[in-house]
């Protein structure tokens, strides 16, 4: 059996937890519904995929094969996002494969010709030339890959590192700022 001391402190205790309601939903109905509408929109996810994987094409023909482990649009005129291991497969003109790319997270436009990835960006040519950075943009127009951070780019010949980057997807050609050099020499 509780005492009069108890009882009496639960139904004050009950009486401040509706107090307490009345006042919170108070406040939310006073808000205007506009702005309760505008920051439900913006926060409300339009479509949410596990597992995702797209193919992005020029012409008919395959450019990209994007995954990642999750993917969230907002709406259309907002870039897509996907996160949770990001890899990209780069394909040349006749469908093979010239380079693949791995990455924390990344995002997309809606037309799929400008992909930004980020965290631990490593991209991997088919002649084993690598390239690290931190984050990169893609172009699809161009078949072109870039940044504006440190960069490094090995090669079984020798490492270059600098700041600023650009590249073709398949790493044959690209274009360093601040540029350091180390080359290896040959086993004879």
């Amino acid at each position: 059996m509780l005492s009069l001391i108890q009882r009496n402190e639960l139904v004050i205790h009950r009486f401040l937890k509706k107090a307490s309601e009345v006042l919170l939903f108070t406040l939310c109905a006073c808000a205007p519904a506009d702005r309760v509408e505008q920051a439900v929109e913006e926060t409300l996810v339009n479509r949410e995929m596990w597992h995702w994987s797209t193919r992005i094409t020029d012409r008919g023909k395959s450019r990209a094969q994007v995954q990642a482990g999750s993917f969230q649009q907002v709406s259309k005129n907002e870039p897509a996002r996907f996160s949770d291991g990001v890899r990209v497969v780069f394909f040349n003109s006749q469908g093979d494969t010239v380079s693949t790319l791995s990455a924390e997270r990344g995002e997309i436009n809606a037309s799929g010709d400008d992909m930004k990835v980020f965290g631990d960006v490593v991209v991997v040519a088919r002649d084993r030339t690598q390239l690290q950075t931190d984050s990169l943009r893609w172009q699809r127009d161009e078949d072109r890959i870039m940044g504006e951070g440190y960069v490094m780019i090995s090669r079984p010949d020798g490492t270059e590192t600098g700041v600023g980057f650009n590249a073709s997807s398949d790493l044959k050609q690209w274009t360093l700022l601040f540029v350091n050099t180390q080359m290896r020499r040959k086993k004879p």
